[in-house]
């Protein structure tokens, strides 16, 4: 190559170098933040309020191309270099919200436990325990909901020129955090979440962060307005309705679906036990499901919050009273998509008592029916009902006042099928839930005798009619105990007929067979004398006085 012709080419690229070294340090250090121009603005007050020198002002105009820098429409973004900018170092945080174990770890300090009310500082770290929730509140009125089981730090937050920029930064450790960032058309706010393996950052947007994988990839769902999602050389948008995955070392994935909110209309509103078993409708495209229980319908205030594979839902020990809980489903990815959210209550406590009879399926006595359960020392008292019916429409009988662990009625229930429930009240819970629904039977009496006949050969047994499909039991012994048994026979007749035994003491005994087989209980044993036949020697030891005579 002439030597020439290479100096020309030299001399090109060398002005190309020398201006690309121009144009860096600008391209470097042009990191920007955007006001919104506010009714009264113009490039003398905004240089007055928000940069460090008043010789900006050119500079600033010429930046945003202004034709008049005392009439700027409002509405106007301006770009405003960070290097021009006077900025406010000593901001805060606070916090909002503390359910369960969170530690506050502050710089060269022991960690203590966070309180509602503590402020929280740059280069401060937040770590919530298992099922373990803080909310935290910014200098902007951003909202960060440390979700459990995850680590924040609080890397930076500053206010930029007089309020015309919050920046708060945070790096996000481990875990998740649900976020909500308020629109201000005349505030600037920059707020980003900073993962091993992306940044999120957003402005008037309600927006979810999760670390994955052992933090080596991060879950970002959008729930309304916009979020940047970059991994530090390239970035996506992504939309509200949307998610993204970056992994470590890898660009955004392209923004997908948000799985839609899962189908509660099977799912329970009122509960009275625990644990919670929440069913729903199975998801399309969710591996899994995440729900969370709060106080509010804002959720700021959580109680619970677990993950499940499998449905439905076995969680939630949390104490009676009025809840929101939401769900969701997680799709393959593990991005967390759409909430369903239901309002409900639950009422498990006190619980209800061990029932110790009748049992469910059990029978009572005929008459003066007994129920009995173990005693609760929380309990102040209790409250029983019977019905005919499970759903106790038919209700027959109610106690709200029982002092003691038993009741025995004063007025014996015909014979026939039951259902009884009962629950606890306490000075602390009032009324708890009712326990299950009982069956149980009361079963026909043994019938008693009302006739009986003697003649030479035979006895003759008669007792109340049978009802339609009844047949009686029927035993006829020498002893008590029934235990050396004559006669041990079934009958449908209401009476029975016995060959006359030998004189003496007899005992005798009747239970009634319903039409299903169900089998009453013995009525009381009946004691019957026969009457002793006279010897034949003694019938002729008598009559000889009068052979005599004759």
């Amino acid at each position: 190559m002439p030597f020439k012709l290479f100096y020309q080419r030299f001399d090109k690229f060398r002005c190309l170098l020398l201006a690309m070294l121009i144009v860096l340090p600008a391209c470097v250090s042009a990191e920007e933040w955007v006001y919104t121009v506010r009714p009264g603005d113009n490039l003398w007050n905004l240089t007055e309020r928000h940069l460090t020198d008043m010789h900006y002002v050119k500079k600033l105009q010429r930046l945003n191309n202004i034709q008049n820098p005392y009439v700027i429409p409002p509405g106007t973004q301006l770009r405003i270099p960070m290097a021009w900018t006077r900025m406010v170092e000593n901001v805060h945080a606070q916090i909002v919200g503390v359910y369960g174990t969170v530690f506050v770890q502050r710089p060269q300090q022991e960690k203590i436990p966070a309180e509602v009310g503590m402020q929280l500082w740059a280069g401060d770290e937040v770590q919530s325990e298992n099922d373990s929730f803080v909310t935290i509140e910014f200098a902007d009125d951003s909202e960060m909901r440390v979700q459990d089981n995850s680590r924040v730090r609080l890397k930076k937050m500053q206010i930029l020129g007089d309020y015309g920029l919050i920046d708060t930064l945070i790096d996000l450790e481990q875990g998740r955090t649900e976020n909500s960032v308020p629109e201000k058309p005349f505030r600037g706010t920059r707020f980003r979440i900073q993962t091993p393996s992306a940044i999120s950052s957003v402005r008037g947007t309600s927006f979810r962060v999760g670390t994955i994988d052992s933090n080596s990839a991060t879950t970002s769902e959008v729930l309304s307005g916009n979020v940047n999602v970059s991994n530090g050389k390239s970035d996506v948008r992504v939309p509200a309705g949307f998610g993204a995955i970056t992994s470590l070392g890898a660009p955004p994935s392209p923004p997908v679906a948000l799985l839609p909110p899962p189908d509660l209309s099977q799912t329970s509103s009122y509960y009275e036990s625990l644990p919670l078993i929440i069913y729903l409708n199975p998801l399309s495209g969710a591996k899994g499901y995440r729900a969370q229980i709060a106080i509010d319908q804002d959720f700021k205030n959580l109680w619970s919050e677990f993950t499940t594979a499998t449905l439905p839902f076995r969680d939630g020990d949390i104490p009676d009273g009025e809840y929101w809980m939401r769900i969701r489903g997680i799709d393959a990815s593990e991005i967390e998509g759409k909430d369903a959210i239901i309002r409900f209550a639950l009422n498990a406590r006190p619980e209800p008592p061990f029932i110790t009879a009748p049992l469910p399926g059990g029978t009572t006595a005929p008459e003066n029916q007994e129920f009995s359960w173990a005693a609760q020392s929380e309990a102040s008292h209790y409250a029983l009902m019977i019905s005919q019916d499970a759903d106790f429409s038919s209700l027959i009988y109610f106690n709200p006042e029982i002092k003691e662990n038993n009741l025995v009625l004063s007025e014996s229930l015909v014979p026939g099928h039951y259902f009884w429930r009962i629950f606890s009240a306490s000075a602390k819970e009032g009324a708890g839930p009712f326990s299950d629904a009982m069956y149980f039977r009361v079963p026909y009496p043994g019938p008693s005798l009302e006739e009986t006949e003697l003649d030479e050969n035979e006895i003759t047994f008669a007792w109340r009619a049978a009802a339609e499909g009844q047949s009686f039991h029927f035993q006829f012994a020498r002893d008590a105990a029934f235990s050396d048994i004559i006669y041990d026979e079934m009958t449908a007749a209401s009476q029975f007929t016995v060959q006359k035994p030998d004189g003496g003491t007899y005992y005798l005994r009747i239970k009634t067979i319903e039409s299903d087989g169900f089998q009453g209980p013995w009525g009381p044993p009946q004691l019957i004398e026969v009457p002793r036949d006279m010897p034949y020697w003694l019938m002729l030891l008598l009559l000889l006085p009068l052979l005599v005579l004759i």
